[in-house]
């Protein structure tokens, strides 16, 4: 009976006890924190450092890893800075937050702050080739560059050994600055030899002075989330007139980062080539939306607009250029065009003497030449016509012209030496544009792209067939 109440108070005492609690899996120290973002620091992909950054910043909040975590804050947004300068995206204000950081920190290294006026010195690439420094901004970054350049380049070179943030901002400063194509690339190498590897350091040195594809696409294929390298990678195939691999490229980086005016001027570029008009307008027109001065973005929207055949809306792209006084030349050529298009004749004739001031080749003269023609100014346009047969021989519309205004002026033995060769040229010229739509139809294409470049080369066909009617006629006129 004992035994058995015993048993009872047991069993009774059993229920009562709380029910065990499950075991916790034991939180990340901070220093476990800050040792996984420096990982993410040196894994380098834009992806990666804005990773980076918000695990820094998140631990600025405990006491105990805060002061690590600022200085890792900035060093991450600065990098960002950085990326998003080389890149030429949109600037989303890295460089900003990491001033404000170092700013109110008390105790971060002494070298950082220093490392993000060089950062904020260092040229931007704006978009469009070689964008010369024009602002008062861009040139006073440029007279701080110049004159610290011993100076910034000590500092860098021996924070370079200990720090990744600053190994690659040695890359940048070193490999695009005017000012420093002096120092060898293999020199500029071995200051950042303590992270050797590292793929942040390999995605810099592989841009440096050139694109080295063979370094930057393993590690793409090591780590999915370095998308910008695909924009590289895309260049590439631009370069060997690969347009459908590189248009692949640029759209996933595109579907990965669309606030960028370089990658989007870059494939209205594409576009022009395909001669898909419509898109690289629509392209042009997204990358002025983030870079409204952008001169080459302004430029390809007026070629575009032009190919379709929108020359109201052309004429009024080229005042936004020329109110920049970016390609004067340039913007005065094509309002010339789309003026002669629309038999604007005595504001074209204006337009293209002007452009003949500053762009220098065979299309202002021609162009000139057509328009004189039309103004009835034959003695001019044989000038003009003259003047671009000498800067282009091979150009066989030039020649027609220029027999055609021979004929009209009843300059007999010059019509018939001009139009001989010009239908001789034209000649060749089909057989050369048939063999382009032989190409074009054993290619890989895109059956619409396909089908529109063959459509053109077919038009362009049956043009010089017109004229090399008109020619031998004119010619068989003149040895009557």
């Amino acid at each position: 009976m004992r035994s058995a109440c015993a048993i009872a108070i047991v069993v009774s005492l059993s229920a009562c006890a709380p029910a065990r609690r499950p075991q916790l899996m034991p939180q990340a120290v901070p220093a476990e924190r800050l040792a996984a973002a420096d990982a993410q620091i040196r894994a380098g992909c834009f992806d990666c450092l804005l990773s980076a950054y918000h695990d820094y910043d998140a631990l600025r909040t405990i006491p105990a890893a805060a002061d690590a975590a600022t200085a890792g804050a900035v060093r991450a947004a600065a990098l960002l800075a950085l990326r998003q300068n080389e890149l030429g995206m949109a600037d989303e204000g890295y460089l900003t937050i990491a001033k404000g950081l170092a700013g109110a920190a008390s105790n971060i290294p002494g070298w950082l702050p220093r490392i993000l006026e060089i950062v904020d010195a260092l040229p931007r690439r704006g978009v469009g080739v070689a964008r010369a420094s024009t602002s008062d901004v861009d040139l006073e970054r440029l007279r701080r560059l110049r004159e610290n350049r011993d100076s910034w380049s000590a500092l860098l070179r021996d924070a370079a050994r200990y720090d990744e943030a600053a190994a690659y901002t040695w890359l940048s400063f070193a490999c695009d600055a005017i000012d420093t194509r002096d120092i060898a690339r293999q020199e500029i190498f071995a200051a950042v030899e303590t992270f050797a590897g590292a793929p942040l350091i390999v995605y810099r040195e592989s841009l440096c002075r050139a694109t080295e594809v063979r370094a930057l696409a393993p590690l793409l294929t090591a780590d999915a989330r370095f998308v910008e390298i695909t924009y590289s990678l895309g260049e590439n195939f631009v370069r060997a007139r690969k347009l459908d691999d590189a248009e692949q490229m640029f759209q996933r980086a595109y579907a990965w980062h669309p606030r960028w005016p370089t990658l989007t001027q870059t494939m209205a570029g594409v576009a022009m080539s395909a001669e898909e008009f419509d898109r690289a307008l629509q392209l042009y027109q997204e990358t002025l939306a983030l870079d409204p001065r952008a001169p080459d973005a302004l430029l390809g929207k007026v070629r575009a607009l032009t190919y379709l055949k929108r020359n109201e809306d052309a004429i009024a792209a080229t005042d936004e250029l020329l109110a920049e006084r970016w390609y004067l030349g340039d913007a005065r050529y094509w309002r010339a065009l789309n003026e002669t298009q629309l038999t604007r004749y005595d504001a074209a004739w204006i337009d293209i003497e002007e452009a003949a001031k500053t762009l220098i080749n065979a299309e202002v003269p021609k162009l000139a030449g057509i328009i004189a023609y039309r103004r009835q100014q034959l003695d001019v346009a044989i000038r003009k016509f003259t003047e671009s047969r000498e800067r282009n021989p091979f150009d066989c519309e030039t020649r027609f012209y220029l027999g055609v205004v021979h004929a009209e002026l009843r300059q007999w033995p010059e019509t018939a030496d001009v139009l001989t060769s010009a239908a001789t040229c034209l000649q060749n010229a089909e057989q050369d544009l048939t063999r382009e739509i032989e190409e074009l139809r054993a290619s890989n294409d895109k059956p619409e792209r396909k089908a529109r470049q063959i459509a053109k080369r077919e038009q362009q066909i049956a043009d010089g067939r017109r004229m090399m009617a008109t020619a031998w006629f004119d010619t068989a006129v003149a040895y009557y």
